[in-house]
């Protein structure tokens, strides 16, 4: 197994770029042409929540995946929510009204019970708990419908652990595209989790390490590979690594938090948000949805007004270059 382990996604992008590209073997895919590394591949982030990636030539979006991640945390398996972000997110789901390997709900409602309260309250009771487990694949729906399904897991199984008072994540993950997945939406999306997870359970932030069983890019994106550069220009963590927003101002923040993210996801949109308790909507998520609105209104300006006020700054500053590049 290989093992790419660095400060954050932004150094860890352009190692995995390079691996890549020396290490990558052409195979055939459903989905076409595909280099695949020859093993498995391990991702160890060392500082998981600086979450945002800022490769202009990758041109993450990162509206979408704070919004995804919301939506995730809420439980939730709905298109409408996510599809104000992402245009072609209906075009994974079976009947245009959900996405049945939607990691949110399954983390939440799948089994038809709360793993990741479960998981909170484990951790909480034994620190030194090994089995601290989340499910996302289910093995009677999976299977059956692995050949049916355009939504089958790619992240199957997410172990948790607690270290030196931090809680630690792996992610098991069956299948994974490089750009648009492991170093895109999955690098955003469980440091959501960890983070939740940790800040929820008392304890601080650790490492996330995602394994990946085939570990490809596609045909599609095979000039990001062979253009890899050594360095990006600007990582804003370097910067402004104090300047970042906790989802969670203590352990006691969790269910409310929980509440407010459905909340939230059924006022998107509007014109005023009203009656949220937790800052991270107040000073985040709802800045970003309204800069996110005007944007989609072609008012770029106003949008990238609202994404200066977005207090976590390196996520600020990700919508504000990402909507700038949208002008040229």
């Amino acid at each position: 197994m290989y093992v790419i382990r660095g400060r954050n996604v932004n150094d860890i992008y352009l190692d995995a770029l390079w691996y890549m590209k020396v290490a990558g073997e052409i195979e055939q895919s459903r989905n076409g042409k595909v280099r695949v590394a020859p093993t498995p591949v391990a991702t160890v982030y060392e500082r998981p929540t600086e979450r945002m990636l800022f490769d202009p030539k990758r041109d993450a979006n990162p509206f979408f995946h704070v919004i995804e991640s919301l939506w995730m945390l809420a439980g939730r398996k709905d298109v409408k929510s996510v599809q104000r972000y992402a245009s072609n997110m209906g075009d994974f789901s079976d009947d245009g009204v959900t996405l049945n390997g939607a990691y949110g709900f399954r983390w939440r409602n799948q089994f038809d019970f709360d793993q990741i309260a479960e998981v909170i309250e484990q951790l909480r009771n034994d620190p030194t708990t090994r089995r601290a487990v989340v499910s996302m694949w289910d093995p009677m729906f999976d299977m059956e419908n692995a050949s049916k399904s355009k939504d089958v897991p790619c992240n199957t199984h997410i172990y948790f652990r607690v270290k030196s008072g931090a809680v630690h994540m792996t992610v098991l993950n069956r299948s994974n595209d490089i750009i648009w997945g492991c170093y895109g939406a999955n690098a955003v999306h469980m440091s959501y989790l960890l983070e939740y997870v940790a800040l929820a359970a008392g304890y601080r932030v650790g490492t996330y390490t995602q394994v990946s069983n085939n570990w490809h890019v596609y045909e599609r994106h095979f000039d990001l590979v062979d253009n890899a550069v050594t360095e990006l220009d600007y990582d804003a963590y370097h910067i402004y690594a104090d300047k970042t927003v906790p989802l969670l101002k203590s352990a006691s923040w969790a269910e409310a938090f929980t509440v407010e993210c459905n909340e939230f996801m059924d006022d998107l949109g509007k014109d005023s948000f009203e009656g949220y308790t937790c800052g991270y909507f107040n000073h985040v998520a709802i800045p970003l949805d309204k800069a996110w609105s005007h944007h989609k209104a072609g008012d770029t300006l106003r949008a990238i007004q609202y994404a200066q006020t977005i207090a976590d700054r390196p996520i600020g500053i990700a919508c504000e270059q990402w909507l700038r590049r949208r002008v040229k």
